[in-house]
């Protein structure tokens, strides 16, 4: 069999090679501070094109040196950058529990780091990154919380990040063009598919739920004004429209009986349309277009792929 994707990336780093491109290095290029570059993001600014071995290293080295930072709370980072669009509204039981974790997923992706390709006496990357795939999917409950499950967005795609980045190390790693495809591209198809169904839904419930904390007010005139107006009495109307997270209020005063302020509030709710477009742009469908592009080559390889995770020592 013919793993074409493979054949095709490896066609890819060649051209640039011959052109005098150099392949980035992450740590040159990556400064994640929580904030503007997540994990996820990161991770999804080199995935597609990502060489195994020396440049995933690489990466998963620069987010364990964020972890062991001093004086930086990475995980805090990330809860303000939530905070600033869904306020009071969220899990913190579970973004604890996030940082609890964070131990045991530092510890597997040192493991796995470090590990060999091929080995008899110590454990390879094969068995280390099927340690890591399993702790990950055992703890997805964290991060796919039941309440207020939008407020852990950044968690879930940081920590689905890194198990989809070792997948696909992994899967590249054990895969031979003389042989079908590593069993870890179906793994990494069936995460991605994971993945990005519950992604594309949690993307939507929080633009939905957000947008909902939008309220429009409207306070009429009341008879003790309305009554003098044969006297010429002033009476106005009053529109308000609220962002039941920040606290902003805006308010429209028109002349009883008038419609200057019709408008009022649909002018205040795309406002805040588009401030929540712009998070989720920035944070969120980056990340999400990644997963879909590596899951058309993760798929491809899937169907060809062998029963055995390590083709090589099958035979």
């Amino acid at each position: 069999m013919k793993t074409l994707p493979i054949v095709l990336l490896a066609a890819a780093v060649g051209v640039a090679a011959v052109a005098g491109a150099a392949v980035e290095v992450p740590k040159k290029t990556e400064v994640i501070d929580g904030r503007k570059t997540t994990i996820a993001l990161a991770v999804a600014h080199q995935l597609v094109g990502l060489i195994p071995n020396e440049t995933v290293k690489e990466l998963l080295n620069v987010i364990l040196d964020v972890f062991a930072k001093e004086d930086f709370d990475y995980w805090s980072e990330v809860k303000d950058e939530v905070e600033a669009l869904v306020g009071d509204y969220i899990n913190l039981h579970n973004m604890h529990q996030v940082e609890i974790y964070q131990e045991d997923l530092e510890r597997l992706m040192k493991r796995y780091n470090e590990a060999p390709v091929e080995s008899d006496t110590y454990p390879d990357k094969n068995a280390q990154a099927a340690a890591l795939s399993a702790s990950v999917i055992s703890h997805r409950y964290l991060t796919e919380a039941a309440d207020q499950n939008e407020s852990m967005i950044l968690h879930f795609q940081d920590i689905a990040s890194i198990h989809v980045l070792v997948l696909k190390d992994a899967a590249e790693t054990y895969s031979q063009p003389s042989l079908p495809p590593s069993r870890w591209w179906v793994d990494l198809d069936e995460e991605l598919s994971h993945n990005l169904k519950y992604g594309r839904s949690l993307k939507e419930d929080l633009r939905k739920w957000r947008l909902n904390q939008l309220t429009c007010e409207t306070d009429l005139a009341g008879f003790s004004c309305t009554m003098w107006e044969w006297l010429g009495v002033t009476c106005y109307d009053y529109v308000t429209a609220k962002d039941l997270v920040t606290g902003e209020e805006s308010t429209c005063k028109e002349l009883r009986g008038r419609h200057d302020c019709d408008s009022h509030c649909s002018n205040f709710a795309t406002l805040k349309e588009t401030s929540v477009d712009q998070w989720e742009q920035t944070k969120v469908t980056s990340v999400l277009e990644s997963w879909e592009e590596l899951k058309k080559v993760a798929s491809a390889n899937a169907v060809q792929a062998s029963r055995f995770y390590d083709p090589v020592r099958s035979r």
